[in-house]
């Protein structure tokens, strides 16, 4: 297994930046991978206070090419922040992670207490409907290959979990239906999955019957851009005091 510590420890070095966070994400953080599947860790990261007084626009990104089976990458804490906004359900995802590799500065622990007031269910659906609707449309002759079912199921899932509860659908979710699917790509199975006429029938009708709902969602008001440079300004004042 890789060491993401030392790999994160190299990319504060060398880029002059303070990680706020780092967890596992991807497919281990899903519930769903098998011996081969990458290490992917995702992280948010902060400057130096000088860099944000720049009048050009930074790269707000840090990426670090595969290698050793691992995949790192992160963003820059006021780019987080913007989609924190907009529930960007990837930073979401990340938040929610069962597993942390750094976690400083309370910068996680303000996000999603301040993710119980100000989600927004109507965008978050969307962005699983779109990634349902995408994968769907790679049904072929009733064949669909095990990454984009994959992707899929989650999506459905993750999209009726808003529906029902109204909050962030947890990263692993228990299915019976797509149980056996999922238990086979942990055990390292990798071919293409027949899916009948019916279980084709039943996948269109829960993203029609969750899109139908999605679209008669309000957006939810509440604004947290005041609480979020409040966090920023805390937190660089914190890291690089």
């Amino acid at each position: 297994m890789p060491i993401p510590t030392t790999h994160l420890q190299k990319i504060q070095s060398t880029h002059q930046v303070k990680i706020c966070f780092a967890v596992e994400a991807g497919s281990r953080a899903f519930g769903y991978a098998s011996a081969k599947s990458d290490y992917d860790v995702r992280f948010i990261y902060i400057h130096r206070p000088e860099w944000y007084l720049s009048i050009d626009k930074e790269r707000d990104v840090i990426e670090v090419p595969v290698s050793d089976n691992l995949d790192i990458s992160g963003w820059e804490m006021t780019k987080a922040l913007r989609l924190f906004r907009k529930s960007n359900p990837s930073l979401l995802e990340w938040l929610y992670a069962d597993t942390y590799y750094e976690d400083r500065f309370s910068v996680a622990d303000e996000l999603r207490s301040l993710n119980r007031t100000y989600f927004q269910p109507k965008p978050a659906l969307f962005h699983y409907l779109n990634i349902a609707a995408a994968n769907e449309r790679k049904i072929s002759g009733g064949a669909i290959p095990m990454k984009p079912l994959l992707n899929l199921i989650r999506s459905i899932l993750s999209a009726g979990w808003i529906r029902d509860h109204g909050t962030f659908p947890p990263n692993i979710m228990e299915s019976s239906v797509w149980a056996p699917i999922i238990n086979m790509k942990k055990s390292g199975y990798t071919d293409p999955i027949y899916l009948n006429k019916e279980m084709q029938a039943f996948i269109h009708r829960e993203l029609e019957e969750l899109r139908a709902y999605a679209v008669s969602l309000r957006q939810n008001p509440a604004d947290p851009t005041e609480e979020l440079n409040l966090l920023f300004q805390n937190t660089i004042k914190i890291a690089w005091h």
